[in-house]
């Protein structure tokens, strides 16, 4: 955790200050990641996708609902992302990574069903369908995985019937497409796992979770952000969100 922090700061102290005719920063960090070329309409950045131009700031004052159901780019990074120790989210609404803009993730890993490249991969000997681009990072993930568990067995249960890889569909009790629609996600043992929209009383909500931290540190080494430091949580959920994770974009 220490090198991961050195890391950070690292990044920090070597970035340097966006100037008129640069992208701002997390724009700019977007390309490593995504098939983002930046750049300047009418004097304003926009990012070009597939194709097609979306700006990056659209200028509207949005509640963190409205940021949900409209985003534009630099929505995304509205909540930053922090990795770390486990700690209880209490905040109202921080939730760093659940606002996405759908036209990034059509652009980079399929618009529809039929276009996401999906293959096969194997996780502690499950076999699960994920998106062919981000598989290397899976097969990252896999072998942590497989390390800690040779170190403690206990961890085991909660990767058992692992799941929710690839699945076109939209998340549950809304109109957004789920991350899991483009392969780039996946599920814990939902046996031991929390949900905000499961528990009972559903509001006010209260966080928890018992998804230990060697299974997080893992993914979140990988690129990959963990439902679990969501005020409205999710610590079955995994999602790969490099950009999120990358100092250089902050």
């Amino acid at each position: 955790m220490l090198g991961l922090l050195l890391l950070v700061l690292a990044g920090r102290a070597g970035a340097e200050a966006p100037t008129p005719d640069s992208p701002p920063r997390a724009l700019a960090c977007l390309a490593k990641w995504y098939p983002v070329e930046p750049v300047k309409v009418d004097g304003a950045w926009h990012a070009r996708l597939a194709g097609t131009t979306h700006p990056w700031d659209d200028g509207k004052t949005k509640s963190f609902e409205q940021k949900l159901e409209s985003p534009d780019l630099e929505d995304m990074f509205s909540i930053p992302y922090t990795p770390g120790p486990i700690q209880p989210v209490v905040r109202e609404n921080e939730d760093p990574g659940r606002i996405r803009f759908d036209a990034l993730f059509h652009a980079a890993y399929g618009a529809t069903q039929a276009r996401v490249d999906v293959v096969d991969i194997d996780i502690l000997g499950q076999t699960l369908k994920v998106n062919r681009k981000v598989a290397p990072a899976f097969e990252r993930v896999a072998k942590r995985l497989d390390a800690e568990v040779e170190k403690a067995p206990s961890l085991r249960p909660y990767l058992k019937n692992l799941g929710g890889t690839f699945a076109w569909r939209k998340i549950a009790n809304t109109h957004r497409q789920s991350a899991h629609s483009y392969g780039v996600s996946i599920d814990v043992n939902v046996k031991r796992s929390h949900y905000w929209e499961w528990a009972k009383p559903k509001a006010p909500v209260r966080w928890a979770n018992q998804i230990p931290q060697a299974i997080v540190d893992a993914f979140e080494a990988e690129g990959f952000i963990w439902g679990g430091r969501w005020y409205h949580y999710d610590t079955m959920h995994f999602e790969y969100r490099p950009e999120l994770l990358d100092s250089s974009c902050r």
